[in-house]
């Protein structure tokens, strides 16, 4: 407020009202030179002069490091509705039992207060970007699913929330492992952001999931399978990502639970087995072409596979260091596992045990892999599956019109009939986890509360873990779980999305167990002149990642 000396009066003057800069606008709004509103992948005044909107890339000082720093997208998992009549964390349906919120005991992160305090965002579009860009071309090696994931994947996510929602999902976990791989030093909460964000859409997958099976008379199964499908990476890699988080916490205590389980893995695959045989309806021999698609119903641009998938050299999983040792030295190790089997099938004659039947089809099935991943012969077939219950689908049916051929040639691969030895050139990651569709439901029943038992640290004396006292058929049950493991081993560079996490599944089994669980009960067996096979891998692996 002044004075005007003239009139001797005082003239009120508004102050000059502020103008905020956007220092990250698009080049078209610099160069009209108003306000940008930052809205990507294109902003409003962009949008509607249907103008090209490009944004500059953030400059960094130089010498400094980048921190990345993500919001949480607006939906909390607690505005998800829950029913009354199920478990706050469980789902049941007649199809599935989807775990909608995996999150781990040690993530102590307000999702709203974060949301609040976080001033950048990772939009939906920058995870469907990372997805076009990174995520669908390494989810698989395998030349046939490329157009599948890279294709089909985005088109059915424009179409269905579910689809969407996993799809997001899966590339917010690929997005928190690259930042990793990227940078080992990373904060963790940076990494816990953007993982936070892929539980978000795991939760909101899950939840249209169990409202579209709830829904019977309209059920469309096409985008349950595919984001169910989406969903198996996402359970496998987030609990890689939270078992990287959780080692790098600091302090542990010595009986603290091995943050990750492979229950929401087993349930989504045989949920997608089960809708495949009520269906009667999966068969990989009629794969559509998708690029001839394209101008139909793909706004997707089709581009070439990367140049980094080789597909005419050998598997990650071929040239792994593990491979040679594995080969050469589980044949021995799986006739002493079928010899324990044999003894304690013999000490039950005439007395009923379905669980001990249950880990005896459990092994049966495991060796078939095993071979049959081993063989030397690729064109030779291998029935994998012994008694003809277990046949997963009806490959030859084709009543289904309702899923997209290329759609049930995907799921397929999870699902064989029978099967082939895997060509040279061929992953062996989704063959390996077969392994968990295939196997009686007695045996996971049995398996499945003791690996919930896995401790991060070792407990430090034999004495402790004596006090499990195990029976015999859990040592069994453990005993397979932990062979499987080891051939498991050698996707850790074929898969990112399971990585290491084979070997934390092992260690914390052993931190658990220890390594001389099953010679308790079979000392006249033992072991030979080695170790426990399992206990021997393992440090083998470890030795040969320090010294390499």
């Amino acid at each position: 407020m002044t004075m005007d000396q003239d009139q001797g009066r005082y003239i009120v003057r508004r102050p000059r009202r502020r103008h905020d800069k956007s220092k990250l606008g698009c080049f078209e709004c610099k160069r009209r030179k108003v306000k940008c509103d930052e809205n990507k992948p294109s902003c409003t005044r962009c949008t509607l002069g249907l103008t090209k909107c490009v944004y500059p890339f953030a400059a960094h000082p130089p010498g400094r490091e980048r921190k990345y720093e993500f919001r949480i997208l607006s939906s909390s998992p607690s505005s998800l509705p829950i029913s009354s009549s199920t478990s706050p964390h469980v789902y049941e349906s007649p199809l599935f039992w989807v775990s909608p919120i995996p999150e781990p005991t040690y993530v102590h992160v307000d999702c709203v207060a974060l949301a609040s305090t976080t001033p950048k965002t990772l939009l939906d579009a920058d995870l469907h970007n990372h997805y076009l860009e990174h995520t669908s071309r390494t989810l698989s090696l395998c030349q046939s699913d490329y157009d599948t994931l890279h294709i089909g994947m985005p088109m059915l996510a424009k179409q269905s929330k579910t689809v969407l929602h996993s799809l997001l999902a899966v590339s917010a976990a690929s997005l928190a492992w690259s930042m990793i791989e990227k940078d080992p030093d990373i904060d963790t909460h940076t990494v816990n952001q953007v993982l936070l964000t892929g539980y978000q859409h795991y939760n909101l997958a899950s939840e249209r999931m169990r409202e579209a099976i709830s829904r019977t008379d309209v059920l469309e199964p096409g985008p349950l399978i595919a984001g169910a499908l989406m969903l198996i990476p996402f359970a496998t890699s987030s609990q890689q990502t939270n078992n990287w988080i959780s080692s790098r916490s600091g302090a542990q205590s010595p009986h603290k639970p091995l943050p990750s389980t492979p229950r929401n893995v087993m349930v989504m695959m045989r949920g997608i087995r089960t809708m495949l045989q009520t269906l009667d309806c999966a068969g990989p021999g009629a794969h559509d072409d998708l690029r001839s698609e394209k101008g139909r119903n793909f706004d997707v641009q089709l581009a070439s596979p990367a140049a980094s998938l080789k597909f005419s050299n050998l598997a990650p999983s071929r040239t792994h260091f593990m491979n040679a040792i594995v080969a050469s030295t589980s044949q021995s190790a799986f006739s002493k596992l079928k010899n324990r089997l044999y003894s304690a099938q013999m000490a039950q004659i005439g007395r009923p045990n379905s669980f001990l039947s249950a880990c005896s089809a459990a092994f049966d099935i495991m060796e078939d892999i095993r071979s049959t991943a081993f063989s030397t012969t690729c064109s030779s077939a291998s029935p994998l599956f012994r008694n003809p219950k277990t046949n997963l689908v009806n490959h030859e049916s084709t009543c289904c019109s309702r899923i997209a051929p290329w759609l049930r040639s995907f799921a397929g691969h999870f699902f064989p009939a029978q099967s082939t030895a895997p060509r040279p050139t061929e992953p062996l990651t989704r063959f390996f986890l077969s392994f968990l569709v295939q196997v009686p439901q007695e045996y996971l029943d049995l398996t499945l509360p003791l690996l919930d038992q896995r401790l991060e640290r070792p407990i430090g004396t034999s004495s402790d873990r004596a006090i499990v006292n195990l029976t015999q058929d859990q040592t069994l049950a453990l005993d397979i779980y932990a062979h499987w493991s080891v051939l498991m081993f050698l996707v850790e560079e074929e898969s990112w999305w399971i990585g290491k996490l084979p070997e934390a599944t092992l260690t914390g089994m052993v931190n658990r167990y220890g390594t001389d669980f099953v010679n308790q009960l079979w000392p006249e067996i033992g072991y030979g002149e080695g170790q426990w096979w399992p206990g021997s891998m393992l440090n083998i692996l470890r030795e040969t990642k320090r010294h390499r």
